[in-house]
């Protein structure tokens, strides 16, 4: 690895590419379906608070839709990062 580049950078160019290569697949799934198809990874944290009468309830979630696109995009950001 170059002295000059940290893992910073490695980490905003795959995620660059990945939302290039996610919205690129769902732009094109009309034309080749296949690049529209995608996987959901989510996670949920229910945090439940009472105050006197009022009952709040708040729900933080973190969700990842990855498709065939965003993983090529995540592959090809690794690929400038090692070779530019």
């Amino acid at each position: 690895m170059r002295r000059n580049k940290s893992l910073w950078y490695l980490a905003a160019l795959v995620l660059i590419f990945a939302v290039v290569g996610s919205f690129l697949g769902e732009f094109l799934s009309g034309w080749v379906p296949l690049l529209g198809r995608s996987q959901t990874i989510a996670f949920k944290i229910p945090i439940n608070l009472a105050l006197n009468v009022l009952n709040l309830e708040f729900l933080l979630s973190l969700g990842l839709k990855i498709n065939l696109l965003s993983v090529v995009g995540m592959l090809l950001g690794v690929y400038v990062y090692y070779n530019r």
